[in-house]
């Protein structure tokens, strides 16, 4: 007789960017519709499941470090099951099933969905889904007002530092069914804490297109419950000049330019196969600003790409103090075997040298967004609620994205005790932090 999914229970790890996360919830959906409990910790679950990321040198280590201390749990319980889920497990299967053989099973991209019955096919489990066991079972005290959607898979650039395309395939948008199926997903499990801000998210969002962007902007502009909603990894090409219109049309749409420029200099762009034409840049975040005079930017920036001089990183913080960049992150160049840059040149700045010039941008950047940071003191806020402390409320500011940017504390009192996460609320800024913010709380809107 087999024995039912109802008498498992699952851990998942998350690593990499935010699109892993929309896959981990997909993933997480699917286990509990399917029966399975989620435990509390990986130390407490039957699988543990690693969602891993492949991306660059520092992720593929992490994900190495996860893997092994996830196998470490065998020692205590030796009936514990490992999976190695996603981008590590997509680009270097065959490494892995020879060299880490202690894992009981590896699923590829793309398949987030089908883990459940994998596990169920694979150790002969048979689907009991109970509608009280999923909710007894899942960690409400995590819950956040926003949530991640993914409007598409894949990219069809050929950045040559990137392997992503390797691992993912060209882009493959998905369709508003998809999207509304992801978001009925997400209404279902919440129980505690209303989903109040979207984030829409891809490899390449604009790739998306700009009608088939307005469309899922309407689709979420309906919803009642939606206050926000948010574009990340824009593309910085004309088609972006377009999609600001829509921040006209479309009230929900917060004041935040997320646009990965990955360079400033012309001819770093250029090997690195990337738009190289600055003023596009300078257009993109004018005509934003415009719209949104408030719209703070975030861009990334790659450093130590073979080729890279002093003079290049002189043009990184030109183009800072010039478009007056508000969040920046910055990430040291990876030779990725299986990009075209692996082929076509040598890895020739020393990791050293990267590191070096990575803390003389971040230092830089710091400095020159000061005097901005100072002039939002004594003005008042909307803020979302994220999370409460013993001690602090957390919140974010509409121009910060979660888990990524900064976040405002506000400390606890009378005033505020009824404050729940997911509200949004008004605070007066008090004192800019070096990152965040401290504000006190003004009033309930």
């Amino acid at each position: 007789m087999k024995k039912a999914t109802s008498d498992f229970s699952f851990h998942i790890e998350t690593l990499g960017c935010p699109k892993n996360k929309v896959d981990s919830r997909r993933m997480r959906a699917d286990l509990l519709q399917s029966g399975f409990k989620e435990a509390k910790g990986a130390d407490e679950s039957d699988f543990v499941l690693i969602n891993s990321c492949s991306f660059i040198k520092e992720a593929q280590e992490e994900t190495i470090e996860t893997v092994f201390s996830a196998l470490n749990l065998k020692q205590v319980k030796p009936e514990t099951k490992v999976g190695l889920i996603g981008c590590f497990a997509e680009r270097f299967s065959d490494a892995v099933k020879n060299e880490i053989p202690e894992l009981d099973f590896i699923v590829g991209t793309g398949r987030f969905n089908e883990v459940a019955s994998i596990i169920a096919n694979q150790y002969e489990l048979e689907s009991k889904p109970h509608e009280a066991a999923i909710w007894e079972s899942a960690d409400v005290t995590t819950e956040k007002p926003y949530s991640y959607f993914r409007i598409a898979r894949g990219c069809s650039r050929n950045c040559s530092f990137c392997i992503l395309p390797t691992i993912r395939g060209s882009l493959a948008t998905f369709n508003l069914e998809e999207i509304e199926t992801q978001y009925q997903s997400e209404l279902a499990l919440r129980q505690t804490v209303d989903l109040k801000e979207v984030i829409l998210v891809s490899q390449d969002t604009i790739g998306q297109g700009n009608v088939g962007l307005e469309e899922i902007i309407a689709y979420f502009s309906t919803k009642p419950e939606i206050e926000f909603i948010r574009l990340q990894y824009l593309f910085p090409d004309k088609r972006v000049l377009k999609l600001l219109d829509l921040y006209k049309k479309y009230p929900k749409l917060v004041p935040y330019l997320d646009i990965p420029f990955q360079h400033a200099s012309a001819k770093m762009l250029k090997a690195m196969n990337r738009p190289d034409n600055i003023e596009i840049f300078k257009e993109i975040v004018d005509k934003a600003r415009s719209i949104h005079s408030n719209l703070e930017v975030r861009t990334s920036f790659i450093v130590g790409y073979p080729g890279e001089d002093d003079g290049d990183i002189a043009e990184i913080k030109n183009l800072i103090t010039d478009l007056e960049i508000d969040k920046v992150a910055l990430f040291r160049y990876s030779h990725e075997e299986g990009t075209p840059a692996f082929t076509k040149f040598e890895d020739v700045v020393e990791d050293q040298v990267k590191i070096d010039r990575i803390n003389e941008i971040r230092n830089y950047h710091l400095q020159s967004r000061i005097e901005k940071r100072k002039k939002l003191e004594g003005k008042t806020e909307k803020v979302i609620v994220d999370e409460i402390s013993d001690k602090d409320i957390i919140a974010r500011r509409l121009t910060d994205s979660p888990e990524i940017d900064e976040v405002v504390f506000i400390s606890k009192s009378k005033e505020n005790s009824s404050v729940k996460v997911g509200d949004v609320i008004n605070v007066e800024i008090m004192m800019p932090m070096e990152y965040d913010w401290i504000a006190i709380y003004v009033n309930h809107t």
